[in-house]
């Protein structure tokens, strides 16, 4: 008698053979895969059958901010600086753990009807020293799998320090290692969680605590996981200030390799890619956030080319949405209109940085992002009786291309069903999204007038509405 038996869908393993078995089943036990194959005989627990549907790997979000989930759609069509400091600043720095712990929840609920398995959140909001704690908790609690990236801010927040009020996030550099210490050894392979160390940039942290948060790494052998040349204008301060491009300065101090994780990688050099192919560094793509920001389009295809290991996340407000495979779409049609190319990123490619190159950015690749014998049961079960996709013909391109994450019908993680028939199991879905708008109007009730105002802004004559109302 095992755990669960997963009965006649369209396997896409993602497996060394890449094999997709029509009419196959997938055997668990004990939280981990025991058998892939076609008419598996085993007595279960629980059966679910897959008849119509698309049985693969969770998807990996290897990227994300999910404080930023309760404040979706307060300030919009802004790009990234006076997004920081006209929308973010004001309301994130009164974030409590409550706060914290309320957003946390919203963005875990969304993550699993969605089909996300792992979740990679930079928490770098240390207004209270308990928030990532709460966070933390809450990923585990709910049942997803975490990487959870240690944020350290000693300097600026987002390049700005505008005035100390809204600089809460900012702490000491003994603080911050000390406390990233304290939080790995309470949290890291707790369960279902990791722990990375994720300074914020270049312009974020002092170049001590750079070297000291490098160092630190090695030491407990994790990721550094760091936001790299996203926004054009870091370069010209990184040449500026220390004679070298952002990711060239990051590569001088240490920060690349086989442990090294780049957030967003927009604007990189010819030779900067070949840094990051030479040392084995990982890349997580922001398709969706980028665009909306305007900070650009990432060189995918041509890391891909290079054979470096991409994966794809969220990250904050800007993408409005944890659906991956809207990311993932988004990803591989950015490539090919820009490319002028519809073959520069191909639906294979981008259902491996969904799944098993996520798992590989993660240092994960060995336990999960591939339904393969021995390794976790992390999966999800996709349904396609739906007129957008029709259970029969080549099944990957209509998964990458027209399924949407409401078409989820199954989600497990290690074994464990956290949600069925669309219904999650480890969470009251009516108490998160009630605690979810208390903890949003106290959050912006809190913030001020200035974000009050972006909430009332009228229909604009013209432009953005935002700019009618800067004073």
């Amino acid at each position: 008698m095992i755990d669960l038996l997963i009965k006649n869908g369209a396997v896409i393993t993602m497996d060394g053979e890449r094999r997709v078995i029509e009419g196959g089943d997938v055997a668990i036990d004990g939280g981990k895969i025991i058998e892939v194959g076609k008419g598996l005989a085993y007595e279960a627990k629980k059966t679910l059958s897959a008849e119509g549907c698309v049985v693969c790997p969770g998807f990996i979000n290897g990227h994300s901010h999910v404080y930023q989930s309760l404040i979706e759609g307060l300030g919009y069509d802004m790009h990234f600086d006076p997004w920081n400091w006209r929308f973010l600043f004001p309301v994130v720095s009164k974030v409590t753990p409550e706060n914290a712990r309320a957003g946390a929840a919203l963005a875990a609920l969304e993550l699993i009807k969605n089909g996300v398995t792992t979740i990679s959140d930079h928490w770098y909001l240390h207004t209270n020293m308990n928030n990532i704690y709460q966070v933390t908790e809450v990923f585990d609690r709910a049942g997803l799998r975490a990487q959870m990236v240690f944020g350290l801010l000693d300097q600026t927040f987002a390049g700005e320090r505008i005035d100390s009020e809204y600089m809460t996030m900012i702490q000491s550099e003994d603080m911050l290692i000390k406390e990233a210490r304290r939080y790995h050894k309470t949290w890291h392979k707790n369960r279902r969680t990791t722990v990375a160390l994720g300074p914020g940039s270049t312009e974020d942290i002092s170049e001590s605590l750079m070297i000291k948060t490098v160092k630190l790494a090695k030491e407990l052998d994790i990721n550094v996981s760091t936001h790299v040349a996203g926004w054009i204008e870091i370069n010209s301060y990184t040449i500026r200030h220390f004679g070298e491009r952002d990711l060239e300065h990051f590569h001088s101090l240490g920060l690349t390799g086989p442990r090294g994780v780049l957030f967003h990688a927009v604007w990189l050099s010819d030779r900067e890619i070949e840094i990051v192919a030479d040392t084995g560094t990982k890349v997580v793509h922001c398709p969706i956030a980028n665009a909306y920001l305007g900070y650009g389009i990432a060189p995918v295809s041509q890391m891909l080319s290079r054979g470096i290991t991409v994966g794809l996340g969220t990250d904050g407000a800007a993408s409005y949405t944890y659906d991956m495979l809207e990311v993932a779409r988004t990803a591989a049609m950015l490539q090919k209109a820009t490319k002028l190319d519809a073959e520069s990123v191909t639906a294979e490619e981008t259902m491996e940085m969904l799944t098993t190159s996520g798992a590989k950015v993660l240092g994960l690749e060995d336990e999960i992002g591939a339904l393969e014998v021995g390794k976790k049961a992390d999966v999800i079960v996709v349904d396609f009786k739906a007129p957008h996709l029709l259970p029969v013909g080549r099944w990957l391109p209509k998964l990458i291309y027209s399924a949407r994450g409401s078409d989820v019908l199954h989600t497990i993680v290690e074994g464990q069903i956290v949600m069925e028939d669309r219904k999650v199991l480890t969470m009251d879905e009516q108490k998160v999204m009630e605690d979810a708008m208390a903890n949003r109007e106290d959050l912006i009730e809190r913030a001020g007038q200035e974000t009050r105002d972006l909430e009332a802004m009228p229909w604009p004559k013209s432009g953005p509405a935002w700019r009618a109302i800067v004073k």
